[in-house]
């Protein structure tokens, strides 16, 4: 069984993925970490500052890179379970199902920051969206009870 983690770092996708870990591990499967990096254009930053902007960019890929790597080898060498990782940049929605498409994951375990009101309004939910486009079934974990404000 191939499952595939989307995760942002957040406390919330870090408590999915102790779910992704377990399933994993329970079924003998192999886990993939994902990340979809969100490269937001730079509005009103002119020509010149678009060097800039994407020292930026590689910096954040640099960064979440050597994460993934770091996180991938820590649950390996805690679990003895195949992790692999990837990052793609684009919108996490279209990436994730993407993803899900190209390891031909059998299972997406990925963590929901309970938005309501205004805020799932405006901002949506990229889990939501995932669920609607997915190839595979889709396991949503919530954030744990009094942590909805303390998303970093």
């Amino acid at each position: 069984m191939k499952i595939l983690h989307p995760t942002d770092f957040s406390e919330c996708a870090t408590h999915a993925e102790q779910f992704a870990v377990r399933l994993a591990r329970d079924l003998k499967g192999e886990l993939v970490l994902f990340q979809a990096l969100v490269e937001a254009p730079l509005y009103g930053e002119g020509i010149l500052n678009m060097r800039e902007a994407q020292r930026v960019y590689d910096a954040q890929r640099k960064w979440s890179e050597e994460t993934l790597e770091t996180r991938a080898g820590q649950i390996r060498q805690a679990e003895g379970i195949a992790v692999r990782w990837a990052l793609q940049a684009g919108v996490p929605f279209e990436e994730i199902v993407k993803a899900a498409e190209k390891e031909g994951a059998d299972m997406i375990v990925m963590g929901t920051h309970g938005r309501s009101g205004l805020n799932r309004l405006l901002l949506g939910s990229v889990a939501e969206r995932v669920i609607r486009l997915a190839p595979c079934p889709v396991l949503t974990v919530r954030q744990p009870q009094g942590k909805e404000h303390a998303v970093r």
